[in-house]
Formats: C-alpha cells, structure tokens, sequence
C-alpha cells in the first residue's frame, strides 16, 4: 500500500498533477468532492466544509464541536481509505497526518507569485488584484490549518520528500518525476499497517454503573419507553475484524435495537470526539452486513427529536408519532 500527499502553493497546478498521477498509478485520489460523497452521513456537503476551513483559517485556537467533529471525521475517513488501497490525497494537511510514515511519499508543488497569479487569471478568469487576493488569501488558510492540526510549519522543506517547480516543468515531467520516486522508494511493497498503525488512537467511551453509558441514552431509552415503542439495549455485537487466529480484534455493538421497525441506533450526541470513529465503524458495518438496517444519531438529530416531543427540558408531551 502507498501513500502519496500532494501540497502545494495556490496556482501552482497541484490538483491538476494530482488527478493526473492518481491516473497514471491506478492509485484513488482524494480531494474534496471525494470527501463530500464520503461524507454524506454528517451532512458534510461543499458549502459546509468550506466553512469548516474557514473557522479553522481563522487563525484561533478554539473551534466548536460541530466544526472539531467535521474535521475529525475527515481525519478518519483519509486514514480508513488508506487501510484499503493506494492514495494520491490532494490537501487536507495530509503531509502532517501521515508525517514521517512509510510507505508514503510527500510533494510538494512551488512556482514564484507572478507565474501563479497568471495562471489563477486564466484559469479561474479573474482580474490580477482578485487572483492576487485569492492566493493570500488560500496560502493563509493551508498554512493556519496545517499549524492549527499538527503544529507544523507549511514551508518547512523536511516535510517533502520532494518538492517541484511548476514555472520550470511540465506537468508531465512532474508526473514522471514522481513516477520514477515512486517506483524507486518501492513504496507500493509496504504493508498497511505500517502505514496507519496508531495513527489515530482509538477513543474509548468510559461506562458508569448504571445501565446505559450516559444520560443520552438514558433519556433516548425514557422517550422509547414513554411512545411504548419496544427495544433491546446493546443486544448484539458485530465482528468487523480478527487476527489470522481468528480472534475479534474490533467488534462494534449499537445501542438499541427496535424489533418492530427492524432497526438498530447508534447515538452519537455528547461526546463529538467520538464522532470519527463511531462513523468508521458504521461503514464498517455496512460493509460487512449489507442487509442490517442501523441509522446513526448525531447531536443535531437527537436535539430535534426531543425537542418535538417536548423532552429537552425533562417533560414528556404527549404528540402523536
């Protein structure tokens, strides 16, 4: 398995090298409409990413939960593709999460500031003061993200195995260069743990005494109670992976299961850093067991129901289903 990061200075031409190279190799590219579609589940669509970014470009050191869930499932998502093929991923500060890791194979695309304006002019039809103002504008928002996620400086030169002058090359010389490294290095011969061993640690929810984990389940199991709608709490664990012993190595147990409608919830409400992995295990699950119906419930769609049926502030009103 092999991953390659492609960065680069705005109007440098790296997202047109890298879906190029991911052609060239067979390799899948990710970049942000791969994300999008990946990320349907949290209602992840362009517009909404694109003010993720911009919160984190603030340059703050504070982001809200919504926003930290966004950018963790992201996180999750790049590294879970890279446990199953080969990668060219195309930004997303990808040369900090997968930093010094075999298998991987970092670029980095530059060009001087005039040669980028003309091209951001042509390419995107704006007038020289606009394309100007677009490229500070993104050089400020990949930096702040990349210090913002891995506290890593974006021009510092050890974070690339290569780095490329798009003013003195073609994209097809590029293309070839990377070409030759990657075959080179023989990066495609690493195993894939190698590559996404304890990269993101697992989070564990911590289990009181009582019968549910937390309050949220707690009070989704009072709203199921009090409509007299049947459930089972947690009455069955699937196996997603095992050992070559055959050993459980990851299992993933829903909350509830609901007989009549056939359906198991996962409940996903107070803990947002629990978010990525829970949706990992989902598509997991999905994967594995096509026919199991399961729908998860995020913050948003938990607040809402309890908000219809009048339960946000403890009391039960009686509506209709």
């Amino acid at each position: 398995m092999a991953v390659i990061t492609i960065s680069g200075d705005p109007g440098a031409w790296s997202r047109e090298v890298a879906a190029r190279l991911a052609g060239r190799l067979g390799f899948s590219l990710v970049d942000k409409t791969r994300l999008v579609q990946l990320s349907g589940e949290m209602d992840l669509d362009e517009a909404k990413l694109r003010r993720v970014d911009e919160s984190i470009s603030k340059g703050g050191t504070e982001i809200d939960p919504e926003t930290e869930a966004c950018v963790r499932l992201l996180q999750d998502i790049i590294v879970q593709l890279a446990e199953e093929q080969d990668l060219v991923v195309m930004g997303r500060s990808a040369q900090g999460l997968f930093i010094n890791r075999p298998g991987t194979l970092h670029v980095r695309f530059v060009a001087p500031r005039r040669f980028r304006i003309e091209q951001v002019k042509m390419y995107k039809k704006l007038p020289e003061r606009q394309a100007a103002a677009l490229i500070r504008s993104q050089e400020t928002e990949r930096s702040r993200y990349l210090r913002f996620l891995y506290n890593l400086n974006i021009a510092d030169p050890s974070l690339y195995d290569l780095t490329l002058r798009m003013d003195r090359l073609s994209i097809g010389q590029v293309i070839k260069l990377i070409v030759t490294a990657v075959d080179e290095l023989d990066i495609r011969q690493t195993p894939r743990d190698r590559i996404v061993e304890n990269l993101l640690p697992q989070l564990h929810e911590r289990r009181d005494n009582a019968r549910f984990a937390n309050s949220a389940e707690s009070e989704f199991a009072s709203f199921l109670n009090f409509y007299q709608i049947p459930f089972e709490y947690e009455p069955r664990t699937f196996t997603l992976e095992t050992d070559p012993d055959g050993r459980v190595t990851e299992a993933f147990t829903p909350d509830f299961y609901l007989p009549q409608q056939d359906m198991f919830i996962e409940l996903t409400t107070m803990k947002q850093s629990l978010v990525t992995r829970k949706n990992r295990k989902m598509r997991k699950l999905r994967r594995l067991y096509p026919n199991i119906n399961i729908r998860i419930f995020y913050q948003r769609d938990f607040k809402n129901l309890l908000a219809k049926y009048g339960l946000l502030t403890g009391k039960l009103v009686s509506n209709d289903l």
